[in-house]
């Protein structure tokens, strides 16, 4: 059985649904894309799959995504990108109330801290990969 390797986030805006697309997700970083997205099988054809966050509480739902950035789509006519194509990995969990109350629930300090506009460096996230499509997710609060 393949394990990839554990990860830890420090919640933002974007996190929590705070931003102007509302998007309760954030991006893996560069480090871990690409052993995900080839376990996972994440391609063209199958840009998403189904995962599980699991807590000492249950399970929730979540989705990982491969957004492929290729300039092919462009917001705005006659502005030259600077981005190079890349390959990025992001989990959300947009539309999963359950997974939504808990994150929010666990989170409170950080929660509290970026809905005042401040910067969260006290409480993060652990993701732990169980095998197949499972996360194990802890909460650890740093106290300065």
């Amino acid at each position: 059985m393949t394990i990839l390797s554990a990860f830890t986030v420090y919640p933002k805006k974007t996190f929590f649904g705070l931003d102007k697309s509302k998007g309760h997700c954030f991006t893996l970083r560069k480090a871990t894309t690409e052993s995900y997205i080839q376990f996972f099988n994440l391609q063209s054809g199958q840009l998403q799959k189904k995962i599980s966050l699991v807590t000492d509480n249950g399970e929730y739902p979540a989705t990982l995504r491969l957004v492929i950035q290729d300039k092919s789509k462009p917001n705005k006519v006659g502005i030259s990108r600077t981005w190079k194509n890349r390959r990025v990995l992001s989990m959300g969990w947009k539309g999963n109330q359950e997974t939504i109350a808990m994150m929010r629930e666990d989170l409170h300090l950080a929660l509290g801290l970026v809905e005042k506009g401040l910067k969260n460096n006290r409480q993060c996230v652990n993701f732990e990969h169980l095998g197949g499509n499972r996360f194990f997710v802890s909460f650890s609060s740093v106290y300065i």
